[in-house]
């Protein structure tokens, strides 16, 4: 007699996606200190102000400015009130050389610097148009008011450049850009960690990263967002900008920026306050480099899903098991853990998802001969499509309670940024983010994710949300 097996699975939920479009996200702005006959370009935010680099006249007794060998010196320009620049000076005459100075990083102090610097300083003119001459990587650090103790990058080699250097927030790695050997192509993106107060062996990026084109000008944020210049990635021409992000050791395909701050033109040189609202990048597009600065809107996610727990657990029954009321039957169940449960109805958990052979089997109590037999049903189980809010479920007020946004069982897209909203609105942040609630009570934790479907190039915007208690 043959019987029917039936399995009551929980339904799983998809969330809804929102159109996002990234044309809409930036305003951007000129600033006023730029001028239309000199280039200023590779801003960095500082103490209030910006530091930059610019071929504009730095007052210097001796200069080698001329059309064929413009030379560029590190500005600093400060604050005027609320919206208006201070006139732009040099950063520091002792950082200044009769060569190319720049660009420039900071430590979060802003008391270390790394910089951008032509290896050979002999004041000679020879010296300046000299191809030879490559540039390096260099170091001072500000005691009282002056830039002391510069000292040469510990991987510079005088064969090969290594420009545009940038810390990140914890001053624990420096990323810059070289053409040394082993690269992808042009020059590549690398990265040193520090180990006992000196830099690692410079790491390759790596293909997802690099082309065969040139990548430049990266800038370091908080949550491991690495933004940079690329003439190789598919973009609007010229330079584009691009972001990557780095998880668990694995870098996202690069995401191209809207077409607000990238162009048909040089759009390079990128840096971002720690909130990610507002910053600054350059650009040729008025035919010399130009800083511009950008801000975006408010972010806001609407219909936030509630994360659901997964559901392993069900009851298994045989559909027309009133055929056999007549026949003393006992009903034996396996589900491949080895172990027998006997029932006509049971309930059984599975471990987690995965693929699990299901087997009736329904024999005459009398007999003990089989009269029916369901082998290797495989039932197949999957995770609730949805992203997780990883963290405990209660806190304590004014202790620091850590979330986690990496696990996700969305499929076929790539998560490419995270924003957190803890009562105050969504503000972007990383996988990984922690947060002090200040008062007692419920809260409502929230995870907004904008995600690229992989097959077909679409971003759109996911939210969910978690009950927690802060006691």
């Amino acid at each position: 007699m043959n019987k029917y097996l039936y399995l009551l699975f929980l339904a799983s939920f998809i969330n809804v996606a929102e159109s996002y479009s990234q044309s809409e996200s930036y305003i951007v702005n000129t600033t006023s200190f730029c001028s239309r006959l000199n280039d200023e370009f590779a801003p960095v935010l500082y103490r209030g102000g910006i530091v930059f680099c610019s071929d504009r006249s730095d007052n210097s007794p001796v200069s080698y400015n001329d059309d064929q060998n413009r030379l560029f010196k590190i500005f600093f320009v400060a604050r005027k009130g609320s919206s208006g620049w201070n006139h732009p000076k040099i950063l520091a005459k002792e950082l200044t050389t009769s060569f190319n100075d720049g660009p420039v990083t900071f430590n979060e102090k802003g008391n270390v610097i790394y910089y951008s610097r032509n290896n050979s300083i002999v004041n000679s003119l020879r010296n300046i148009s000299d191809t030879s001459n490559k540039l390096g990587i260099y170091s001072a650090e500000l005691i009282e008011g002056l830039w002391t103790n510069i000292k040469s990058f510990t991987h510079n080699n005088p064969m090969y450049s290594f420009y545009t250097p940038s810390l990140t927030p914890d001053g624990d790695r420096i990323y810059f850009s070289s053409d040394m050997p082993g690269g992808v192509g042009g020059m590549d993106l690398y990265y040193c960690d520090r180990s006992n107060n000196e830099w690692e062996q410079p790491v390759n990026l790596g293909p997802l990263i690099n082309t065969p084109e040139n990548e430049t000008f990266p800038f370091a944020c908080r949550y491991g967002k690495l933004y940079f210049a690329s003439e190789g990635h598919n973009g609007f021409g010229g330079k584009d900008l691009f972001y990557t992000r780095e998880t668990d050791g694995e870098w996202i395909v690069p995401v191209h920026l809207d077409s607000a701050i990238n162009s048909p033109a040089d759009d390079f040189g990128l840096c971002i306050d720690s909130t990610f609202t507002s910053g600054f990048f350059s650009t040729n597009r008025r035919n010399t480099d130009d800083i511009f600065r950008f801000s975006s809107p408010a972010v806001d996610f609407q219909n936030c899903d509630s994360i659901l727990e997964n559901n392993y657990c069900f009851t298994f029954f045989d559909e027309k098991q009133q055929l056999l009321d007549s026949v003393e039957a006992k009903y034996l169940w396996t589900f491949g853990d080895g172990i027998i449960y006997p029932g006509k109805e049971v309930r059984h958990c599975f471990p987690g998802p995965g693929k699990y052979p299901v087997s009736l089997t329904i024999i005459d109590e009398l007999t003990g001969d089989t009269i029916a037999r369901k082998v290797e049903y495989m039932a197949e189980l999957e995770n609730i499509r949805q992203a997780c809010i990883e963290s405990d479920k209660a806190g304590i007020v004014d202790e620091p309670m850590s979330f986690r946004g990496l696990t996700s069982d969305l499929k076929d897209v790539k998560i490419t940024d995270y924003f957190w909203d803890f009562g105050d609105g969504f503000k972007q942040g990383g996988p990984l983010i922690d947060n002090t609630f200040k008062k007692k009570g419920d809260y409502t934790v929230k995870l907004g994710l904008v995600v690229e479907q992989d097959s077909l190039g679409v971003v759109n915007k996911l939210c969910y949300m978690k009950k927690i208690k802060i006691n």
